[in-house]
């Protein structure tokens, strides 16, 4: 019995599929469909409503400071996302993740520094917008999807050592191209931002967690 619990669980970890859908549904867990970009115009030119390409976009981005790693240097930083793809990290407050001022975070945030150093944010997750149809889908309907999905608009990195991939500021790979792709929601639940250090984010650092893991 406790051999057969040990192949359930090894096929629950290994289930992989290449492009697009890089984190699948767990045991127990059913996936989700988001949308991946690196642009607004690019959502835009998947079929998406442009003011919603925007409006996922300006969220994701007054997340990214709240959520991205930081590194006690840009040359650690730098290391981890290459040269010139990073920024100095804002000092964050005690409340400063209240949805009904993200539009004024950016500019308080910017206006005070850390001393700590963050990636800069190469991309987004559409989370809230399910749009498949484009404008054939009704707006009723896109509105009640929004509000049941269980994944956030958020900010998505690409590592010096995997430039193809988007992941999460918690280094979870999400997809290897643009468009739509199914996530397990537990796996891409924005985290407050953490001390990174040199070699903890990207491809290489994924491995060697999960061989850790493994055993």
């Amino acid at each position: 019995m406790s051999k057969q619990f040990k192949r359930s669980k090894t096929a629950c970890l290994i289930m992989m599929v290449p492009a697009a859908s890089m984190v699948l549904a767990g045991c127990g867990e059913k996936p989700v469909d988001v949308q991946v970009f690196n642009t607004p115009d690019e959502c835009a030119a998947y079929y998406n409503p442009p003011a919603e390409c925007q409006a996922a976009f300006a969220e994701a981005k007054a997340l990214h400071p709240q959520v991205a790693p930081r590194y006690a240097n840009k040359q650690e930083c730098e290391t981890d996302f290459g040269l010139g793809q990073c920024e100095t990290a804002p000092v964050l407050t005690a409340n400063n993740t209240s949805s009904a001022s993200v539009n004024e975070q950016p500019q308080q945030q910017s206006q005070q520094s850390s001393g700590f150093f963050m990636p800069m944010m190469m991309g987004f997750m559409a989370g809230q917008m399910l749009n498949r149809g484009g404008m054939a889908s009704a707006p009723q309907q896109q509105t009640a999807n929004a509000s049941r999905s269980p994944v956030a608009n958020q900010p998505l990195y690409k590592s010096r050592d995997d430039r193809s991939t988007f992941r999460t500021a918690t280094n979870t790979a999400v997809a290897s191209q643009p468009g739509a792709t199914s996530i397990r929601p537990s796996a891409v639940q924005p985290k407050p931002a953490a001390m990174a250090r040199r070699g903890g984010f990207g491809a290489q650092a994924a491995k060697r967690s999960s061989s850790s893991y493994g055993g």
